[in-house]
């Protein structure tokens, strides 16, 4: 079923993290979706031990409606899931008025230019493939709730290596 977690910070805490401030001292609402319980609870711990709200389900279908209920800044989506995918869970949020403008990061395994050419089209705005350091993947989730990498679709790799120039399509700078 649905495993909810939600870390609460003070408005006014002046030391919180970068993710408490980033909207006025309201932390970063993220929806972490993956059928591997522990990859999606690893992940969870780690953003919201640097200061954001975050959710976490398991199974496509609560994706959708935590998503609607709960309307996070960001949404992070395993794509291989049984039963709804993450591409099928994607393609609804966009068709979705309340959630059509969330971004979405896929956090996958999967990296054929065909898989990563079909998340393009359902709408995702960052493709970030499995194994990748959560830093990185934190540094994303920044991006794109401040808007700076939703401009043009980006594929950032595992942290030594990007997808080629050649195959059409930009990456993520990594700081």
């Amino acid at each position: 079923m649905t495993a909810e977690s939600e870390n609460r910070h003070r408005p006014d805490d002046s030391t919180g993290s970068q993710s408490e401030r980033l909207f006025n001292g309201a932390p970063i609402r993220v929806l972490v979706v993956d059928d591997s319980r522990a990859s999606a609870d690893a992940l969870s711990a780690y953003l919201q031990a640097g200061g954001m709200s975050v959710r976490t389900v398991y199974h496509g279908s609560d994706a959708l409606r935590e998503a609607k209920a709960w309307i996070p800044d960001c949404i992070v989506l395993d794509v291989a899931m049984p039963g709804l995918s993450g591409i099928g869970v994607a393609a609804a949020l966009r068709r979705i008025e309340t959630t059509g403008k969330i971004p979405l990061l896929a956090y996958t395994a999967f990296d054929t230019a065909d898989r990563i050419r079909e998340m393009k089209e359902v709408g995702f705005d960052v493709v970030c493939r499995k194994p990748a350091e959560l830093t990185q993947l934190e540094g994303m989730i920044f991006k794109l709730v401040s808007h700076e990498a939703v401009d043009d679709f980006r594929v950032a790799s595992s942290p030594a290596e990007f997808v080629p120039p050649d195959a059409g399509l930009d990456t993520l700078d990594r700081h």
